[in-house]
């Protein structure tokens, strides 16, 4: 008889888990959706484009500051005195000035074609689908950074690769949520 009270008792222990769980879940799901209605296309865009022209035009306009971030981890306003790598020379040369200005010219080029293709009423039914183009442009951004992640003597700074990781999975998440339809259910 005991042994019966206690497998009843943990049956009821898993229901009312099971219960939780669902109840948590829900709740989850609602929140996502609340969410995905203030995350409009529109705003997944604009965030995104000015992402772009910020990153980009600082790679165009002061390369070397850039170069703090992406060669030595640090913040581009943060004087960079030694590098802790021996291999990273502490200024970039004109090669690599004119290497990060080109990355900007393109992360510029990018945002001016995203916004000519969805600013202004008339380019509503592009915005869903660029928001796609955005999200999967952004996740294989992430998944460079993996690889860089995975070298043994990687080309760019540890730290400028996590928060490029960070961000770029931000984005993709943000613009995936974006380019779906919302089910009011």
């Amino acid at each position: 008889r005991a042994r019966a009270h206690t497998h009843t008792h943990t049956q009821q222990q898993q229901q009312q888990q099971q219960q939780q769980q669902h109840a948590y879940l829900s709740a989850m799901v609602k929140l996502l959706k609340d969410v995905q209605k203030q995350l409009t296309p529109d705003v997944a865009i604009k965030v995104t484009t000015g992402l772009m022209v910020a990153g980009g035009g600082a790679m165009l306009a002061v390369p070397k500051r850039m170069w703090n971030l992406f060669a030595h981890g640090r913040p581009p306003w943060e004087k960079v005195e030694k590098s802790a790598d021996p291999d990273v020379p502490l200024e970039p040369d004109r090669h690599h000035k004119q290497l990060l200005r080109w990355v900007g010219f393109m992360a510029l080029s990018m945002a001016g074609v995203v916004t000519k293709l969805t600013l202004g009423d008339d380019m509503e039914k592009n915005r869903k689908p660029m928001c796609e183009v955005l999200a999967g442009v952004c996740a294989a951004g992430v998944a460079m950074d993996g690889v860089v992640m995975s070298q043994e003597n990687p080309g760019q700074n540890e730290n400028a690769t996590i928060v490029d990781a960070a961000m770029g999975g931000t984005l993709a998440a943000m613009n995936f949520i974006a380019s779906r339809d919302v089910d009011d259910e």
